[in-house]
């Protein structure tokens, strides 16, 4: 028989996913990170596109890396695909500037690429920092030079490897990086969950999605005479193209087993189509191509050595005939095969009990021989060959091992997984405790740890509602107690009721005598959680207790963490001066476990801005995120830092810069109080900006997720404050004030300062108008009064009086509409930090108080000082109240323009009227911010608002209009 060379053909039919795929590179070039997803049916061809790209690429200068997912029936190793992408590196760079490039924590790449040394013991907290060293070694190496990573099959990934990638995705900036991720559509079933990461990723903007069709009949012609080189009969072609279903390998089996067997009639299923390639092959060819199926898509020489246990000339002359038959490939020192389809196919075809022969010596080999992978074969590996060949004892077992050696290099889900098949697998071993070395309840509170340690939290709970049932709470309260508060501690992550309850109950069960871990740490969680659900008294109770036993057995992250809830606590009650003293004496003991720094630096930022110290709350924010950045947490506790640090910042009228940061932080993806906070705080910015109907919308979405889990109360009083705000907007003063009732209930003495005296004061505004539209403003006594009970509770004590003095302004005379009150309000808040925002909307109230007591000239001067206070802040919602009531009360905002004629009569703000002429001199809305001191965005907004008051649909039709109507002519009123 003629052995046949499969001959290499150009690349078909994929010439606009090329050409994307270099544009992608081009933007990466220019420091923008790329993600592109490339999607496809197998066989279509993902692996020729991307070869042929990174081909290209690295004759353009780029470096090249890849990843390959594995294949093993669900047991792939723990994060393959990027393993293979720093080992490449490594393997380019060397071992010192792989760790330099990697920065702070470069040492846990060890847990990637076993030969830099043994990973650092970090516990749960070790996966986060893992993500943070591989996005920045990825971000550092494309700093100068181009970098492409290629991750390949990522249908077959583990969970850790898509966490990372979500990460990476989302966390680079700044740098020439472009990832290349593949992946089979049609294995995406609906419950696969690579769909949910797809999702999640295509909503990013830096991320592209390329999509491989099936060829169409020329594109397959083409591939024909590319692969045959000579003229095609069409009947030839046709059952090609009816056989192939334009899918290019299939297209490429096709053309061989037609060209050179003559075969008309083809085997109709796909396996059997696969096979017809190797059925020319020899017995011993095939056989060996069974077994290197066995082992995955790639294969060791000496692995395969060994395991096939032949002599080395007949190996050699097999692997020859492979190699020659185009089967598989020659992959540095081992073999791959050269598309997996085949590799599926050989394995499927497998006999049963040929299956489980083939994965017992891949098993025993790696079992008795681990230097033949110069890499160290992982537990998981010879665990998953044991199960799949039916050998419950050795499986259990490396099972259990393997678990160990995953959580080391922070692979908690695959981790958990394996502890899972372990429990599966305890009821067939002959003695599962001996061989454990334990209980069946402490496997399943290892697999519980583990998959909370990979934020698995639905299956946390599930795991630890197995364990209680097999605990006995008598004969081991201690440990029945531990449970309980890793119960109540799941169930506070997930937002369901019942976790005070658990973490309650934990702390009865646990003895207090002698002190112990567990117990000091069941009491932080359970003192933290009070404090978040306002329950300071007993909160402030627990957390003595807390430290009092950390104290004695000198756990001082437990210490440093009661001292920040009860400072926390403390800040709430209005004892301002004993919290903040409290959290300061915090910090050096913070240092001792970073998560408890970077919940100091949290907590005592928001303690700032509550208390009015914006200045203050954004320096502790941002030194807090400097550490973070230093200890390489930047993408992780940074994230929240940032948010911590963008709310001041609105506060002290920095509008552009937090916008800047808090984009950002939401694309990290933080954790769900987090990332409710700065969704809110984005709503709040669009809506003073004057984009009611996004902040509007916005409300609606948080509301929505509100009412699928447990809400913290401070989250709570955040929402309903924009709540208020939108609805005041909207000109809905009876919601606003019904939002306000509702969030702070009957009982005004439970209010909490920080929270509920902005919220009174959005009361107050709802009230005003209120008693503005009443026929009789006694009709709203009892509600006056509730207002006033509930200022006056939550102020006592409390150091920032700037709220009282709004709600009485906003309460003043009839109807909010006192001027010296306003005054007194304006003086306020001009002498104190921020929020500056408020500052025009005082001058705003007091222009219309002096109007409705007829002194228009003041009226005028107030609000022509309010209006350019806007306008410096970008505040449109306030400027166009501002021009609304100048318009009505025919103040005119410039001197000498009589007010309701020129661009305010077609419904323009001075500032829209300054945005109107930048747009009929062609100006972009860069241009135009630039030209304004105004951020692009907000320009947007401007240009928005013109477009809708002119009733036209373009800004070529707005200028038009403008000079028709004679807008350009005449200074704004």
């Amino acid at each position: 028989m003629a052995i046949h060379v499969a001959r290499t053909a150009s690349l078909v039919g994929r010439e606009r996913q090329l050409a994307d795929l270099r544009q992608a590179y081009a933007q990466a070039c220019t420091g923008e990170p790329v993600t592109v997803l490339i999607g496809g049916e197998a066989g279509i061809g993902k692996t020729r596109l991307t070869e042929e790209f990174t081909a290209e690429a690295g004759r353009l200068g780029a470096r090249i890396v890849v990843g390959q997912s594995v294949a093993l029936d669900g047991d792939g190793p723990a994060f393959a695909p990027f393993v293979g992408a720093v080992r490449g590196l490594h393997g380019q760079v060397g071992t010192e500037a792989l760790l330099e490039l990697a920065g702070p924590g470069g040492e846990r790449l060890a847990s990637l690429v076993p030969e830099l040394g043994d990973p650092p013991a970090d516990g749960p907290e070790g996966r986060g920092r893992l993500y943070e060293v591989v996005t920045s070694l990825l971000e550092r190496s494309a700093a100068e030079q181009p970098l492409v990573v290629l991750l390949e099959d990522l249908q077959w990934a583990d969970r850790a490897s898509r966490d990372l990638l979500r990460f990476v995705a989302r966390g680079v900036r700044d740098t020439k990086l472009l990832i290349l991720v593949t992946y089979r559509t049609d294995e995406l079933h609906r419950g696969h969950p690579l769909r949910a990461l797809l999702a999640e990723l295509d909503r990013m903007r830096q991320v592209h999605r390329i999509e491989l069709p099936r060829l169409g009949h020329d594109e397959v012609v083409a591939q024909l005479r590319g692969l045959l080189g000579r003229p095609l009969e069409r009947g030839y072609v046709e059952r090609i193209f009816q056989r192939s279903e334009g899918i290019p390998f299939f297209v490429e089996e096709l053309a061989w087993v037609d060209d050179d067997t003559g075969q008309a009639e083809l085997p109709g299923s796909l396996r059997d189509l696969l096979l017809v390639r190797i059925e020319p092959l020899s017995e011993d060819t095939q056989r060996l191509l069974r077994l290197m199926s066995a082992a995955g898509n790639r294969v060791d020489h000496s692995v395969l050595e060994k395991v096939a246990d032949e002599r080395s000339g007949p190996l050699e002359a097999a692997l020859r005939e492979a190699v020659s038959s185009g089967v598989i490939v020659v992959d540095g020192d081992g073999y791959a095969f050269r598309h997996a389809l085949l590799r599926e196919a050989l394995h499927d075809d497998m006999l049963p009990g040929e299956h489980a022969r083939m994965h017992a010596r891949y098993a025993e080999a790696l079992e008795t021989h681990p230097e033949l992978m110069p890499n160290g074969p992982t537990a998981a590996e010879v665990a998953h060959h044991w199960y799949s060949a039916h050998d419950v004892e050795r499986a259990f077992a490396w099972s259990l091992t393997a678990a160990d050696e995953l959580v080391r290099g922070y692979a908690h889900a695959t981790a958990q997984q394996l502890l899972e098949r372990a429990l599966e697998l305890w009821d067939q071993v002959a003695d599962p405790e001996t061989v454990a070395g334990s209980t069946r309840l402490d496997v399943v509170v290892r697999a519980a740890t583990e998959a909370y340690s990979a934020g698995e939290f639905d299956r946390a709970l599930s795991l630890v509602k197995e364990a209680l049932r097999l605990v006995d709470r008598e004969a081991d309260p201690g440990r029945a107690g531990w449970l309980l508060a890793r119960k109540g501690n799941v169930l506070n992550r997930l937002g369901r009721p019942g976790a005070i309850e658990a973490l309650r109950e934990a702390r009865e069960l646990i003895p207090a005598d002698p002190p112990s871990a567990e117990r000091a740490e069941a009491l932080d969680w359970l003192a933290t959680t009070l404090m978040l659900d306002w329950s300071f008294a007993e909160c402030l109770e627990v957390a003595d207790e807390a430290e009092r036993v950390a104290e004695a057995i000198g756990m001082a992250r437990i210490v440093a963490s009661a001292r920040i809830t009860r400072g926390t606590a403390w800040v709430h009650l209005g004892d301002s001066e004993a919290a903040l003293a409290e959290m300061h004496r915090a910090a050096a003991t913070a240092t001792a476990g970073p998560d408890h720094l970077h919940r100091y630096y949290v907590n005592l930022s928001d303690a700032y801005m509550l208390l009015g110290r914006y200045g203050e709350a954004v320096d502790v924010a941002t030194e807090g995120y400097q550490h973070a950045r230093e200890q390489g947490r930047k993408r992780t506790s940074g994230v929240v830092l940032a948010g911590n640090a963008a709310e001041p910042m609105l506060a002290l009228g920095h509008w552009d810069r937090a916008d800047r940061m808090i984009e950002r932080g939401l694309e990290m993806v933080p954790p769900a109080n987090h990332e409710r906070h700065m969704l809110g705080l984005q709503a709040w910015l669009a809506l003073w900006r004057g984009d009611v109907e996004a902040a509007a919308a916005a409300v609606e979405r948080l509301r929505a997720g509100m009412t699928r889990r447990t809400v913290l109360p401070q989250d709570s009083r955040l929402v309903a404050r924009l709540h208020a705000d939108v609805a005041l907007a909207a000109g809905r003063p009876e919601e606003a004030w019904s939002v306000v009732t509702d969030a702070v209930g009957d009982d005004v003495r439970a209010a909490v300062p920080g929270y509920d005296l902005p919220l009174a004061f959005a009361g107050a505004q709802a009230l005003g108008e209120r008693l503005r539209a009443a026929a009789d403003p006694a009709d709203l006594a009892v509600d006056v009064a509730w207002l006033r009970d509930l200022a006056r509770h939550t102020a006592a004590g409390w150091p920032l009086q700037l709220w009282s003095v709004l709600i009485e302004a906003e309460l003043s005379g009839r109807a909010g509409d006192d001027p010296a009150a306003w005054q007194q309000a304006l003086d306020a808040l001009q002498q104190a930090e921020g929020p500056v925002y408020l500052v025009p909307y005082a001058g705003y109230r007091l222009g219309r108080a002096l109007i409705a007591a007829g002194d228009r000239d003041a009226a005028g001067d107030a609000l022509r000082e309010a209006a350019g206070r806007a306008d410096q802040l970008g505040a449109g919602l306030l400027r166009g109240w501002i021009d609304d009531l100048s318009r009505r009360a025919h103040v005119p905002l410039v001197t000498g323009v009589p007010a309701g004629r020129g661009p305010a009569s077609a419904g323009l703000t001075l500032r829209e009227y300054e945005v109107l002429k930048l747009v009929a001199d062609g100006r972009s809305n860069r241009e135009i911010g630039e030209e304004l001191f105004i951020s692009a965005k907000t320009a947007s907004v401007h240009v928005s608002n013109i477009l809708a008051k002119l009733g036209v649909s373009g800004r070529g039709e707005a200028a038009a209009v403008a000079h028709r109507d004679g807008l350009l002519d005449t200074a704004a009123s």
